[in-house]
C-alpha cells in the first residue's frame, strides 16, 4: 500500500503541473448558477483517470466530473475532486486543490495537494497524516472561545444556503473567528494540521472530503454528520462537522441551533 501511495503522490503532482501551467488560459463552461468546469478541471481529470487506471485497473472512479457514480459497489475505489475550488481558480485566487482518495477492503490512504504553494497533505490508514513530510496532528482547543472554525456555502443558495447562514451566525457568536476560503478537501487538511479547530457545511459531496477526512482521522480528529452520525464513503451527500474532537459538541450544538 505504502508503493501506491508513492506512485498516486507521483500523479497528483504530474496534475499539478497541469494546473499551474495551465492556469492563465481558462475556458469556462457554466454547470448551473455559480457552479464551474473549466478546460483544466477536465484536463486534470483526464490525466488522473489514465494514470491511476494503470496503478489499480479495477478500482471504480467516483469524480466530480463523471457523468455517473456508483457509490455502494464493493470493489476498490478512487475517490477524486480534480480541482477543489474552480471557482477561485477562475479568479486566480490560488486556494485550489487536487482531492484524491483511495480506498480499499483493507486499507485507504488520501493525497490533497494545493499546486500553487506545493502544499501537500497525504494520509495512510494506521500510518498517521503528513504535510511535505512533517507529521500532523489536530489541535488542542478545547472551548469554542478560543477556536477558528472554517465553513462553506452550498451550490443550493435557496434551500441550503440560509441555514449555514445562520448557523455561521450562531458559530461566529462563540468562536475567535470564523473562515471561508472554497475548498472542504483545504479547510479538512487545515484541521488535520491544526490550523484551524473544526469546519462545517452542508450538502457536500464524497468527492469533496474522501481524502479530507481519511487525513482528519490519522490527525486525532473526528467527523459526523449533523446528527452526530458517523460519514460513510459511500454516500452520495453529505452535512459534515468536522473537529479536533475536544470541541465537537460544542460545535455540533451550535449549528444545529440553527435549525
Amino acid at each position: 500500500m505504502e508503493q501506491l501511495l508513492e506512485k498516486t503522490i507521483a500523479c497528483v503532482r504530474a496534475a499539478g503541473e497541469i494546473v499551474r501551467g495551465g492556469s492563465r488560459e481558462l475556458s469556462v463552461e457554466e454547470k448551473g448558477f455559480a457552479n464551474y468546469v473549466t478546460n483544466i478541471d477536465l484536463a486534470v481529470q483526464s490525466a488522473l483517470n489514465r494514470a491511476l487506471r494503470e496503478l489499480e485497473p479495477e478500482a471504480e472512479f467516483i469524480s466530480e466530473e463523471n457523468e455517473t457514480n456508483e457509490y455502494a459497489t464493493r470493489k476498490a475505489k478512487w475517490i477524486l475532486d480534480p480541482i477543489d475550488g474552480t471557482t477561485n481558480l477562475i479568479h486566480g485566487y490560488p486556494h485550489v486543490a487536487i482531492s484524491v482518495a483511495y480506498v480499499g477492503p483493507d486499507r485507504r490512504f488520501g493525497i490533497v495537494y494545493n499546486p500553487f504553494n506545493d502544499e501537500l497533505f497525504t494520509a495512510l490508514s494506521d500510518s498517521g497524516a503528513w504535510l511535505n513530510g512533517e507529521r500532523l496532528s489536530v489541535s488542542r482547543n478545547d472551548e469554542a472561545q478560543a477556536c477558528i472554525f472554517g465553513f462553506g456555502f452550498p451550490y443550493d443558495r435557496k434551500v441550503s444556503a440560509p441555514t449555514m447562514f445562520r448557523a455561521a451566525e450562531k458559530v461566529f457568536s462563540a468562536c475567535q473567528d470564523l473562515k471561508r476560503k472554497g475548498p472542504a478537501s483545504l479547510d479538512l487538511a487545515y484541521v488535520a494540521a491544526g490550523r484551524i479547530d473544526g469546519y462545517f457545511e452542508l450538502d457536500l459531496n464524497v468527492w469533496d472530503v474522501a481524502a479530507g477526512l481519511i487525513l482528519l482521522e490519522e490527525a486525532g480528529g473526528r467527523a459526523t454528520d449533523w446528527e452526530g452520525k458517523p460519514i460513510q464513503s459511500a454516500m452520495a451527500r453529505i452535512d459534515l462537522i468536522a473537529t479536533n474532537g475536544l470541541v465537537h459538541e460544542e460545535l455540533r450544538a451550535l449549528v444545529r441551533s440553527a435549525g
